[in-house]
């Protein structure tokens, strides 16, 4: 009887065991791209047009924000909200996926071009890199059909890289 306790004790231990890990594994970052190097200091990004694009680790910077919804998606500068010192919706907005190392700009007041441009500056700033860096990484530059529909569904890329489109 003894005996019979101890066993069935043990497997409802094991039970637990496993699905705490089970539970706790999943909410890591099991899917990051394992070519993206992350340091206190740099990330450092593989490039399919030349070399590795080395940049600050902008994930520590106080203006970058976890989404709390998505694990691994990052807010870089403002979120999708109202600005609160003007009433409207910022000209931009710039997320970062961990998972997939991919940046994504999106234009949220016209005239577009403006917005890409200011878009683009932030970013070689808080990236602390340069133009042809910036063409190197994996990202999209879209307007949402909500915002515009007949400039929905391209991607305008940036405006100095070479597949850039003119908005």
């Amino acid at each position: 009887m003894n005996k019979t306790i101890i066993i069935f004790v043990s497997l409802i231990l094991l039970l637990i065991g496993a699905i705490l890990f089970t539970v706790f594994s999943k909410n890591q970052d099991k899917n990051i791209n394992p070519n993206v190097q992350y340091t206190d200091l740099k990330i450092t990004f593989p490039s399919e047009k030349g070399n590795q694009v080395v940049t600050k680790n902008f994930l520590t910077d106080t203006t970058v924000t976890p989404d709390e919804q998505n694990p691994g998606m990052y807010f870089l500068g403002d979120t999708i909200a109202i600005q609160p010192a003007t009433g409207k919706l910022p000209p931009y907005v710039v997320t970062y996926d961990k998972n997939s190392s991919n940046f994504n700009v999106t234009l949220l007041e016209k005239p577009f071009k403006q917005s890409r441009e200011q878009a683009e500056e932030y970013l070689k700033t808080l990236l602390e890199t340069d133009e042809e860096s910036l063409c190197k990484l994996s990202y999209m530059v879209t307007v949402p059909g909500y915002v515009d529909a007949s400039a929905s569904g391209l991607d305008y890329r940036f405006s100095f890289c070479s597949d850039g489109l003119q908005l």
